[in-house]
């Protein structure tokens, strides 16, 4: 059953395009598979077949230098002085009906959960996820009401609180994303919510995969829709060979963290044997179907090749937009996948892969637009595309801003999705979903949308009847106000971001004060990022504490909105 659950999800995620989210469900039938063809005793997906980055080291100096730096490898790290980067000096923070201490003993650190002056649960932390914006913990509880034989003892999960680096300020964890459920209202249920975190989110079924480098075997045995399309292969032994193959436990990993091997697979046979890497997951026991590359010349051409290693981890399983595309990062695998340029263009396109610290090693923006010309060459010069936009060059508009908006929660930031789409997308002008021209042009409707994709760009849309369920009868309203009010929080998140960069933002506040009161937390946090922009300034605790009660963060919107004119920078 393993093999058959890992197959289908497979070909569901990656054969037909998209996965299942909260709003959209597509699937059709698995195209035909080619015959498999057999390789030959190359082996790099098992336990032997790593060597560990040190090895890598001795050839190639610069890469581990730059890897090192990387963010990457800073995924997954033991806790330690160098490490850990929040704040464990005995601070204190208030939440729900209790509060919250964070100390370190000695070289351990720990997170004390308190009700009223009672100490509920205590736990320490083993483990570090993150290290450029936020910061969460992996621990374990070493105290609590559970006996003591009990698992939560001694079974690793993600602890209830994350540090933002940049604000030097403790949140809940569920302040971080936007695929939480909203935060309770009544202190108690609060707090009784975050004690439930570290037993739901197991480190070692749901982080580690993702975070850390271990022998691809455990991705296969792992499934999920993760890495290259099972339905590319055939395993001799089938199930029974997944199943001995087993899944990844931490004395499995290669390293903590994301290193060479994740992307190159298993070194052995180059570093021992002086072989060629191969960029495809490669065993006695796989057989390739189709015309899969395993040259390392035609694989990092290969958009197939490429794009799978990166979806291996770029691959959450969250939310979507009505078009397939996630609603916040850790999906740009496979929102590249599912989008209209999978075949052609590669991750590598735009990023490089081995230098971090610039927005994960993001290319200029100019080298990026000449990459989206090479398939489209009647847009090369730059009236071509001026005329095709329909924006004069004053206005800095390009391909990326109506093909890749800015509709992703990233970790502090709204971010371009990967899904590469075109703004006339019917479900997503039909759901009141993000669209590319009214994010910038957030004082226009709808209609007056439709009405310019059809004049300037031979749409044949129309807006129906239907469209009224989400618009809420605001089809002539400005879709930047039917957004900040909209069922779906994401969205809500999305547009208050898309004011704070807006002209009309200063004259907006209000609207977006109001949603510093918003029933999901994380969208609170991106609210108070939007004020804050406007604003030139930081809030300061007397005048807004997102994790305060619902009634008095209330008090203090309320504050706010009566001195809102005057809270305006000159």
């Amino acid at each position: 059953m393993v093999l058959k659950r890992t197959l289908l999800a497979m070909v569901v995620l990656l054969g037909a395009g998209i996965g299942a989210g909260k709003w959209l469900w597509r699937s059709g039938p698995p195209a035909a598979s080619p015959p498999a063809i057999a390789v030959d005793d190359y082996s790099n997906i098992h336990p032997a077949d790593y060597v560990g980055p040190q090895a890598c080291a001795k050839c190639h100096e610069r890469e581990y230098e730059q890897w090192w730096e990387h963010p990457h490898r800073k995924m997954n790290q033991d806790a330690s002085p160098e490490s850990v980067l929040g704040d464990f000096t005995g601070k204190r923070i208030e939440y729900g009906s209790g509060h919250v201490v964070f100390e370190q003993q000695d070289s351990q650190y720990f997170m004390s959960l308190f009700e009223g002056d009672r100490l509920a649960r205590r736990y320490q932390v083993t483990r570090t996820v993150g290290s450029t914006i936020e910061q969460m913990y992996i621990g374990l509880q070493t105290h609590g009401p559970e006996p003591d034989n009990h698992a939560v003892y001694s079974v690793e999960g993600k602890l209830p609180f994350g540090y933002w680096l940049e604000r030097g300020s403790w949140l809940p964890e569920l302040y971080f994303d936007s695929d939480r459920n909203p935060e309770a209202s009544e202190p108690q249920t609060m707090t009784a919510d975050i004690h439930g975190i570290h037993r739901t989110l197991k480190w070692d079924q749901t982080c580690i995969y993702c975070h850390n480098t271990y022998p691809y075997q455990h991705r296969v045995a792992f499934g999920e829709g993760t890495g290259f399309p099972m339905a590319s292969f055939d395993i001799a032994g089938g199930e029974s060979a997944v199943s001995q193959w087993g899944l990844t436990t931490p004395e499995k990993l290669v390293t903590l963290g994301i290193s060479c091997e994740s992307c190159h697979f298993g070194g052995r046979e180059h570093v021992e044997n002086r072989r060629e890497s191969r960029y495809v997951p490669t065993s006695p026991q796989l057989k390739i179907r189709g015309d899969v590359p395993t040259t390392a010349a035609a694989a990092t051409e290969s958009a197939f090749v490429i794009n799978s290693l990166c979806s291996q981890c770029h691959c959450a399983k969250i939310s979507q937009y009505p078009n397939g595309a996630g609603t916040w990062n850790s999906r740009e695998g496979l929102d590249l996948t599912s989008s209209a340029c999978s075949s052609q263009l590669k991750c590598t396109d735009c990023h490089s892969p081995h230098e971090g610290r610039r927005h994960g090693g993001l290319l200029e923006t100019s080298q990026i637009i000449n990459r989206c010309v090479q398939c489209h060459p009647q847009y090369e010069k730059e009236d071509q595309r001026l005329a095709h936009s329909r924006h004069a060059a004053t206005t800095d508009v390009n391909c990326l801003d109506c093909h890749m908006p800015k509709i992703v929660q990233g970790l502090a930031d709204a971010v371009r999705t990967h899904h590469i789409s075109s703004p006339t997308e019917p479900s997503m002008l039909s759901r009141a979903a993000p669209n590319a021209c009214n994010l910038c042009h957030l004082d226009r409707s709808v209609r007056w949308t439709v009405t310019e994709l059809n004049k300037g760009w031979g749409s044949q849309l129309n807006v129906e009847l239907s469209w009224l369920r989400e618009y809420q009868e605001g089809i002539n309203e400005p879709l930047g106000h039917v957004w900040l009010k909209h069922r779906f929080p994401v969205i809500r998140l999305i547009a208050a971001t898309a004011y704070s960069r807006s002209p009309l933002g200063a004259t907006e506040l209000p609207r977006l004060l109001e949603m510093l009161n918003d029933p999901q937390a994380v969208n609170r946090m991106f609210a108070l990022f939007a004020v804050e922009r406007i604003l030139g300034r930081r809030l300061t605790a007397e005048e807004y504490v997102p994790t305060a009660a619902t009634t008095t963060r209330q008090q203090q919107v309320d504050a706010l909105l009566k001195r809102s004119t005057e809270l305006l920078p000159p």
